[in-house]
């Protein structure tokens, strides 16, 4: 410091201020510049260490990887939503596997909220690549694919709901893209879902077949974790199914997911759209913003395995929780005939598995009845039989 006075700053000093004053002034200038050089190493050091964070800073920003944190467990099962980071190296790959309309917007994000890792999907939508903890896919289903590095992995969760629920819900989907409107924004009309139904219905309910078929035969039950849609959703039991998710999440090493007493505020934010109340103004401002931005690519209202296109794919939007689609939230109707072939289809199902997974068996029926009730309204007058051997 003596050397830098005598040699730089004073000699740079007007003649009028004297050599004593001079050296007053130049330390009290190198002293405000030490502490500002300390305080900006400190802020480096701890991004979130301020209550009164911006909101760059406490969600993160999808341009800088440098000040993403992990998702932070708060005392007496509280949480702090982050934006996520890249895996380690070598951190193992899981599919995060689901039929369209059952919720994978919804689910990438809460595996990103429960890891603090970056997830990706089987398009590279968000060129993330193989740096993910886990990837999206809706493969064998039309619209999904496997990514160049499926050699690489080793499990997967499978995301399932009712064909008779998703199948009209990827219906919604598309027509959002047809009519060139937000995701997530509109339900089709009624008109419209009919027009569709009677074009590809049968298609999806043997697509639906396909996929259960491949994710379970694929990985043995160590390595696959079947959920729902419909418990992952539910207001009593969607917590605990989260908390499976996240214990079947960590399993791997590289991950290491958000305390089990947290979980339900994380499920809690993501699921319900029910944010910590610090953060509640912040998020509300990403769904704003998520909502107002239409989908920037469009395709045909079905795209058969011979037509897809993979530059036509929507990028998933970290600010935006689960559905939030306007219009009326009326039944979509089936033919009796469309109800007959979705009950066989899960029939099949239930049939194929019952010795290997009891579990997914007592899913199909339940699922069985819903639709059996669906066909009885179709024709009142006509019989319906119940699954052979009872519905549990």
């Amino acid at each position: 410091i003596t050397q830098l006075l005598h040699n730089i700053i004073i000699p740079t000093m007007p003649p009028s201020i004297t050599r004593r004053r001079a050296v007053a002034v130049s330390l009290v200038a190198l002293c405000g510049a030490l502490a500002i050089f300390q305080s900006t190493l400190h802020k480096q050091q701890s991004p979130l260490s301020s209550s009164s964070s911006t909101e760059e800073n406490v969600l993160g920003s999808s341009s800088s990887t440098s000040r993403r944190q992990l998702s932070e467990a708060l005392p007496n099962g509280g949480c702090k939503l982050t934006w996520p980071k890249k895996p380690e190296p070598g951190t193992p790959i899981t599919y995060a596997a689901s039929y369209p309309g059952c919720g994978a917007r919804m689910t990438w994000n809460l595996v990103e909220a429960l890891t603090g890792l970056e997830t990706g999907d089987d398009w590279n939508n968000n060129g993330r690549g193989s740096e993910v903890v886990t990837v999206k896919t809706h493969f064998p289903q039309s619209n999904g694919i496997l990514p160049d590095f499926d050699e690489r992995i080793h499990r997967a969760f499978i995301v399932i709901r009712n064909p008779l629920e998703s199948i009209p819900s990827f219906f919604n989907h598309i027509y959002e893209m047809r009519n060139h409107l937000p995701v997530h924004s509109e339900r089709a009309p009624v008109e419209e879902w009919v027009k569709w139904r009677n074009a590809y219905v049968d298609i999806e309910i043997a697509e639906y077949k396909k996929f259960v078929f491949y994710w379970m035969d694929r990985y043995t039950a160590e390595n696959r974790h079947l959920l729902t849609y419909e418990g992952l959703t539910d207001d009593l039991i969607g917590s605990e199914v989260a908390k499976g998710l996240n214990e079947f999440l960590g399993q791997v090493e590289g991950v290491d997911p958000i305390e089990q007493d947290s979980v339900p505020c994380v499920w809690k934010a993501v699921v319900k759209n029910q944010p910590p109340a610090e953060q509640a103004a912040q998020i509300a401002r990403l769904q704003a913003a998520a909502l107002n931005k239409p989908q920037s690519e469009q395709g045909p209202p079905y795209s058969p395995p011979e037509q897809q296109q993979p530059a036509l794919r929507r990028r998933l939007d970290p600010g935006h929780h689960d559905s939030q689609r306007k219009g009326p939230a009326v039944p979509r109707p089936y033919t009796p005939q469309q109800l007959d072939s979705m009950m066989n289809m899960l029939l099949e199902i239930g049939e194929r598995f019952k010795m290997e997974d009891v579990r997914l068996y007592h899913i199909m029926m339940g699922y069985y009845e819903k639709v059996r009730e669906a066909r009885i309204k179709t024709t009142p007058d006509e019989s319906v039989d119940p699954p052979p051997g009872g519905y549990f």
